[in-house]
C-alpha cells in the first residue's frame, strides 16, 4: 500500500456516517419509531402474550389434611399440595382423600391477561375434609408400611417411602381420645413388623405424631416409657436391636444376645395331651385344651426366641387337603374355579399362579397347591357349615399349629417329605407315617398357611383389638412346615417366612384348624 492511500488516525477521527432517509422519513424521526417498536413487542410478549397464551389460573389450595387428590368430572387433576393451573371458566372440584369425606366445591376461575408472567394469577381456594375414622386411615397405610418393611434394607439408590408417619399426621386430625388408645397398639404392631432402621424411624415419627401433636414432652416421655416396656419385656430385645441397629448396640446387648442364643439353641416345646378327635366332613381334627402355650420363633437374622400365646380349645386337620377334597370345594364354589382366575386376580385374592396345574378330573390325595390364602380361608368357610355347634373351621394360628406339631417336631427328617424323597412334588398325604398324636406331613410335602399377618418380632404384642386389627392388616401371612423342595436339615418348627396373602405356588397348601367359638 502507498504511503497516501494509509489511514491516519485523523482520518478516523474526522470520519463520519450519515444515515439516508427511508421514503423521505429523516432518521431522526424512523430512528425513535423503531426503538418504540421494539420495546412494545418486547412488552408484549412479557405482559400480554403470556395471558393470551394461558389466561386461566393456578389453584392454590390450603387446608386439612394437607396433601389430597383433586379431582374434575371424576378424573384426577392435581393435589392440594403442589396446586395447579386452570383455564377460565366454572368448576366443580373434589377433594378426595383415603380415610376422609370428600368434599365438593364451586371454584371459578377468572380471566387475568395483563402481566401473569411477572405476577402469577392464583386463586386460593380453602377446604377441611372431615376424618371418617383411624382405622379407615391408619390400616391401609400400615399394610404399605409392612410391606416396605419386608422388602429388605435400604440404600443410596433405594429408599422407602415414609407411608405411615403421613397417614399418622392425618390421623392427629381425629379426637384425642381416639388418637391416645391407638398409640401403643399402633407402636407394638409396627415394632413386631420392623426389619430396618428406616421403618423403625417411619415408626417412631408416626407413634409421636399420634402420643404428642405438637411435639408435647408429656406425650413424648410416655411414648418412650411404652417402647421400653414393649421391648423390655422380653430377652428377645437383644436380637431385634442387633439385628436392625446393630451400630447402636452396646456391650451389654451383645451380651444379652450370646445368652439368648445359648439358652434358645436347644429349646424344645412342651407336648400337651390331644383331648380326641373330632370329624367334620372328609376331615378328622385331633383336639387340643385351651390355655396358655410356648411359642417358638426364628428372628430375621436366625436367633431362636420363644414367648407364650393364649390359644382357645382346637383342633388341627390331621392331613392336609388334597386335591380330591378341594375339588368337591371347587364343585359347590364354582367362583374358585381356576377358570374364573382373572375376576379373582382382579379382586386381588390370587395370583397368575393360582391353581395353575390344578385337574379336577385327575384329583387324587396328594396336597392340593396353588391355593391362595385367601381360598384356604373360603374353604375353610365352606368346611364350617358342617361344624359342629360352637365351633368354627379357620386357619390355625401360628401357636396352635406349633402346638399340633410339638410331637412331630422331634422327628422332622422321619415324618416329613422333603427333596431326598420327592423332586417332583407333593406325595399323597400320609406318605410319611404319622406322629403320636396321629398328625402327617406336618413337616415337609408342602408349607402351610397359617391365619396369622407375618411378624418377624412376634413376641412384640398389645393386648388390644386395635393391635389385632392391625396385625390383621398385614397383606404378608406366616406360613410353617417347609416343603418337597426343601432338604430336612433347613427346616424346624421355628422355621416361618411370609407370603403374600394372594400368592399361589407348587410349593403350598393349607390344612384347616377347628376352633371353638
Amino acid at each position: 500500500m502507498k504511503e497516501h492511500e494509509k489511514i491516519q488516525e485523523q482520518d478516523i477521527a474526522q470520519a463520519r456516517v450519515t444515515l439516508k432517509p427511508v421514503l423521505g422519513v429523516p432518521p431522526r424521526v424512523y430512528i425513535p419509531i423503531l426503538y418504540m417498536l421494539v420495546i412494545l413487542v418486547i412488552l408484549f410478549f412479557i405482559l400480554i402474550n403470556p395471558g393470551l397464551r394461558k389466561p386461566g389460573a393456578y389453584l392454590m389450595f390450603k387446608g386439612n389434611p394437607e396433601s389430597a387428590a383433586v379431582y374434575l368430572d371424576g378424573s384426577y387433576a392435581g393435589n392440594t399440595l403442589d396446586g395447579f393451573y386452570m383455564n377460565p371458566g366454572t368448576y366443580g372440584l373434589e377433594i378426595r382423600k383415603r380415610g376422609f369425606s370428600s368434599q365438593m366445591l364451586n371454584v371459578e376461575v377468572p380471566r387475568r391477561i395483563f402481566a401473569t408472567l411477572l405476577f402469577r394469577p392464583t386463586r386460593k381456594i380453602a377446604y377441611q375434609l372431615t376424618p371418617d375414622s383411624l382405622d379407615v386411615i391408619l390400616l391401609p397405610s400400615f399394610r404399605e408400611f409392612a410391606s416396605w418393611s419386608f422388602s429388605g434394607k435400604p440404600s443410596a439408590i433405594y429408599q422407602l417411602p415414609m407411608v405411615l408417619s403421613k397417614a399418622a399426621a392425618d390421623a392427629a386430625l381425629t379426637p384425642l381420645t381416639d388418637r391416645a388408645a391407638l398409640t401403643v397398639p399402633l407402636l407394638a404392631a409396627g415394632m413386631s413388623v420392623s426389619e430396618n432402621a428406616t421403618s423403625t424411624r417411619d415408626l417412631v415419627y408416626a407413634s409421636a405424631t399420634l402420643a404428642a401433636p405438637g411435639g408435647s414432652p408429656l406425650g413424648l416421655i410416655a411414648l418412650t416409657r411404652s417402647a421400653v416396656s414393649l421391648i423390655g419385656g422380653s430377652k428377645n430385645y437383644a436380637a431385634a436391636i442387633m439385628e436392625i441397629i446393630p451400630e447402636k448396640a452396646s456391650d451389654t446387648t451383645r451380651n444379652a444376645l450370646a445368652a439368648l442364643k445359648q439358652e434358645t439353641s436347644a429349646q424344645t416345646l412342651p407336648q400337651p395331651s390331644s383331648t380326641g378327635i373330632k370329624a367334620v366332613g372328609a376331615h378328622l381334627f385331633i383336639m387340643f385344651a385351651g390355655g396358655t402355650v410356648k411359642t417358638v420363633y426364628s428372628s430375621p437374622g436366625g436367633t431362636p426366641t420363644s414367648s407364650t400365646a393364649e390359644v382357645p380349645e382346637f383342633g388341627l386337620a390331621a392331613t392336609e387337603v388334597t386335591q380330591r377334597q378341594f375339588a368337591l370345594f371347587l364343585e359347590e364354589n364354582p367362583e374358585w374355579k381356576p377358570t374364573n382366575r382373572a375376576a379373582l386376580i382382579e379382586k386381588g385374592f390370587a395370583d397368575a399362579s393360582y391353581l395353575a396345574d390344578f385337574d379336577a378330573s385327575k384329583a387324587d390325595d396328594r396336597s392340593v397347591t396353588g391355593v391362595s390364602w385367601y381360598a384356604a380361608n373360603a374353604y375353610c368357610d365352606w368346611l364350617s357349615r358342617q361344624a359342629p355347634a360352637g365351633y368354627e373351621v379357620a386357619l390355625p394360628s401360628e401357636a396352635m399349629w406349633e402346638t399340633a406339631a410339638a410331637n412331630a417336631s422331634q422327628k422332622v427328617e422321619a415324618l416329613g417329605v422333603f427333596n431326598s424323597r420327592s423332586d417332583t412334588g407333593p406325595l399323597p398325604v400320609g406318605s410319611s407315617g404319622r406322629d403320636a398324636y396321629g398328625f402327617s406331613d406336618l413337616f415337609g410335602n408342602v408349607w402351610e398357611w397359617t391365619s396369622d399377618g407375618f411378624r418377624p418380632y412376634a413376641w412384640i404384642e398389645a393386648d388390644s383389638a386395635a393391635y389385632d386389627e392391625l396385625i390383621n392388616a398385614i397383606d404378608s401371612k406366616t406360613v410353617k412346615g417347609g416343603s418337597w423342595a426343601n432338604s430336612a436339615d433347613q427346616i424346624s418348627i421355628a422355621s416361618r417366612g411370609p407370603v403374600p396373602a394372594s400368592h399361589a405356588s407348587e410349593f403350598l397348601g393349607f390344612r384347616p384348624a377347628l376352633i371353638k367359638k
